[in-house]
């Protein structure tokens, strides 16, 4: 594989918003005070408490386990923590420091996950640091072995998947804004109009399908305005993955229960997108519809060449990936992330969902 020199995500922030996942109180970068500074700020909105020991110069030189067991103990005195996530970075791992070491040395070990993980871990793809917090959580009786394995082949699985389909297939992707959303949103008016076969698949990641989840009641306003047939296909099984992230899955079909929005297949979890995105594929292709939305993760649904297709994802690498594969059009959407985290927990608009709702407000 070539080597990839557009930007990635790195395991680090992973293994940060896996420690969220596991519902850390607080997590301890060992680290330079702006190490992975927005994954910090966005977690710190969704409920974490993130510190870091500001690792200088003379740390790097002298290092700075002491720095790091003071740290703990005072996040251990001003948050009353039930679980701490002690995480590495580049200058600590590079140097050596021991992690669980410093736990122990603080009298915090039986509640600290500690991950010695950094940018370049492994083979430098984010889902390393997942995997790696996922192991030592399983090892300290955290989550069940059995969860860690199913957790751990969907890693695996979403690893093959950008690596053959992702932003990590290729050594370089342009930017590209993608398509308007207006233009997108009228090709489907116009198809609805005409009596056409609309499938919508929602298949996001965690949180982010906050965001995509628009698309399901954007696509449903379509359907009752023009009496189009319209199937809709969603990973949002409530009954697998961790706590927090069936919560998503229960609080987001809730709200599609309150709108009347039923889900006709149901494909899995939000942490199952590599799985569900092709089981989304076997049902759209024993009917194929005449176009497809597909939001969240829509390089995982394989339908390129089957039929036209709308996709809907965030990035103008992921948007410029989408375009090369061969998707119809292609809507680079707001920050799934930064909109969907925080307390209160809802659906959010997307442009896409704008977008649609007016041109169907228009008929």
């Amino acid at each position: 594989m070539s080597i990839i020199i557009h930007p990635r995500p790195g395991p680090l922030a992973a293994a940060m918003y896996t420690l969220r996942d596991l519902d850390a109180d607080v997590i301890v970068l060992h680290g330079p005070s702006g190490c992975c500074f927005r994954p910090a700020r966005l977690l710190e909105t969704d409920g974490v408490n993130v510190v870091t020991t500001a690792m200088t110069d003379d740390d790097f030189v002298f290092g700075a386990e002491p720095k790091l067991v003071e740290v703990l103990k005072r996040v251990d005195e001003i948050f009353h923590p039930r679980l701490i996530g002690v995480v590495g970075s580049c200058a600590s791992m590079i140097i050596g420091e021991d992690l669980k070491k410093a736990a122990t040395k603080a009298g915090i070990a039986p509640k600290a996950i500690c991950c010695s993980v950094h940018s370049g871990s492994g083979s430098g793809d984010n889902t390393f640091g997942a995997i790696m917090v996922l192991k030592e959580a399983a090892e300290m009786g955290f989550i069940t072995r059995g969860e860690f394995e199913r957790q751990r082949s969907m890693l695996v699985m979403a690893t093959e998947l950008e690596r053959k389909r992702g932003t990590a297939r290729c050594e370089y992707l342009p930017n590209l804004p993608g398509d308007s959303p207006q233009a997108a949103a009228e090709e489907l008016v116009r198809l609805a109009a005409q009596g056409a076969r609309i499938d919508c698949i929602l298949n996001a990641k965690k949180e982010t399908a906050f965001l995509y989840a628009d698309a399901l009641i954007a696509v449903s306003a379509l359907e009752r305005k023009t009496g189009a047939r319209v199937r809709k296909i969603a990973n949002l099984d409530p009954s697998v993955g961790l706590p927090r992230i069936r919560s998503y899955s229960t609080t987001i079909m809730a709200r599609l229960r309150s709108l009347n929005i039923e889900i006709d297949h149901m494909t899995g979890g939000l942490d199952e997108y590599p799985l569900t995105g092709i089981r989304a594929k076997e049902i759209l292709l024993k009917e194929p519809p005449d176009i497809v939305v597909i939001a969240g993760i829509p390089h995982a649904v394989e339908v390129e060449g089957f039929v036209r297709s709308v996709a809907v994802t965030v990035g103008t690498r992921a948007a410029s990936n989408l375009k090369s594969l061969g998707y119809t059009y292609v809507v680079a959407d707001r920050d799934a992330h930064a909109v969907s985290l925080g307390p209160n927990k809802r659906i959010q608009p997307s442009f896409f969902g704008n977008a649609l709702r007016k041109a169907v407000e228009a008929l």
